[in-house]
């Protein structure tokens, strides 16, 4: 990131969330570091991005600010400010995977309950546990989205989870069903593996 930009960040995080300069600084060298890791992962690569398209479009995302909101209280000793400041955009997020999920017709594996849970039973969750799982994955799709290829780029959050077929979506409940959560630094990854190059 520029000099220039990187010093109009952090005039905006002091300016908006009254933290210390330093720390506004402490929080945009951290944040940058993160996702600067992340543009280098394999999955990233693998799936046509350079290192640098792939900041270029972290940068624009609400995951970026949120993560680099939630830093700058941090580091200015806002503990509880940072956590309820996380907890928001994690709740923003969730209620735009849910309307997007919701919009999914009803031909799709992902807008089928009994399709769900069908492929769900195949890998031996029962329905309560397919149901708990169903929305972490679209979560994790939903943070994914930003990064779709180009073929996909002319598609809604909606086409996106309308695409995800029942291999896909197999692959996806036997990825989560062992953790309680899905993990969002994984959204990327996870997202790209159920793209298929040509559709």
């Amino acid at each position: 990131m520029h000099t220039i930009a990187s010093q109009i960040l952090c005039a905006s995080l002091v300016s908006r969330l009254g933290v210390h300069p330093a720390a506004a600084e402490s929080a945009l060298l951290a944040t940058l570091e993160h996702f600067h890791a992340q543009s280098r992962n394999p999955v990233v690569v693998g799936a046509g991005f350079t290192p640098a398209e792939w900041m270029e479009t972290a940068l624009r995302t609400p995951r970026f600010k949120a993560t680099l909101t939630a830093s700058a209280l941090l580091a200015d000793g806002r503990e509880a400010d940072s956590r309820l400041s996380w907890e928001a955009y994690v709740q923003r997020e969730m209620a735009l995977a849910q309307r997007a999920h919701q919009a999914v017709p009803p031909t799709a594996p992902l807008g089928n309950l009994d399709a769900m849970r069908h492929i769900g039973r195949c890998l031996s969750l029962n329905d309560e546990r397919t149901d708990q799982l169903i929305p972490d994955i679209v979560l994790t799709l939903a943070l994914g989205y930003p990064f779709r290829s180009l073929h996909l780029r002319h598609l809604s959050l909606t086409g996106i989870l309308t695409q995800v077929t029942t291999e896909d979506l197999a692959e996806l409940l036997r990825h989560a069903a062992p953790s309680a959560r899905a993990h969002p630094e994984g959204a990327a990854a996870t997202f790209r593996r159920v793209q298929r190059p040509a559709r």
